[in-house]
């Protein structure tokens, strides 16, 4: 299983967000573009992935929305699209308590689940990989079969959290030599996975 944490630390956590202006709820447009590059492909979805989107924005923090490439269905990955499914998931978790969890549309998942607690978790069950521009190659890297990759949005990881990260025995890895989108840093994972996969 391939899995991805974003953390966006901006982004809101409750539905009342336009969806003509996904922008202006704590670039909601960068989450939906970071969750649509990690499972969609020509034709057809990667059904070994799932991203969780760690959202920290107003007005109900933390909340974690996660899309499982498995069983998501009908989704469509437009940005619009997307936004309208986290919105929903939003709504349908506004009441939610700390550490739970409900099924918001197939394959969608909503928590009241900081991402501290999260990363715990996955760190417990997968190789955990925090992406960071001095990491080592990923060229350079094995992987297992079970793996975890963790980056933040455009305010990047702060200085505590990579702290914890380095405490959950997070392996920092790098990309390449030029900073990327967080939307971009899937498709690269994706396709280096893939290529070692080639038979």
């Amino acid at each position: 299983m391939r899995e991805f944490i974003l953390r966006a630390l901006k982004a809101r956590t409750t539905p009342d967000f336009k969806m003509a202006d996904l922008a202006g709820a704590g670039r909601m447009d960068l989450v939906c573009r970071a969750i649509s590059n990690a499972l969609w492909i020509a034709n057809s979805m990667r059904r070994d992935t799932i991203i969780h989107a760690c959202m920290d924005g107003a007005r109900l923090p933390p909340k974690t929305v996660s899309f499982n490439g498995e069983t998501l269905r009908g989704a469509n990955p437009d940005e619009r699209s997307i936004g309208g499914l986290i919105r929903k998931a939003l709504g349908a978790g506004e009441t939610l308590k700390l550490n739970e969890s409900l099924e918001s549309s197939p394959g969608i998942t909503v928590s009241k689940k900081a991402f501290e607690r999260l990363v715990r978790e996955k760190s417990e069950t997968s190789e955990l990989y925090y992406l960071h521009k001095k990491g080592e190659d990923i060229r350079n890297v094995k992987f297992g079969e079970n793996v975890c990759f963790v980056f933040g949005d455009y305010i990047g990881m702060p200085r505590k959290t990579e702290g914890l990260l380095d405490r959950f025995g997070a392996k920092r890895i790098s990309l390449g030599p030029t900073m990327l989108f967080a939307s971009h840093c899937s498709v690269i994972i994706h396709n280096e996975l893939d290529r070692r996969e080639i038979k």
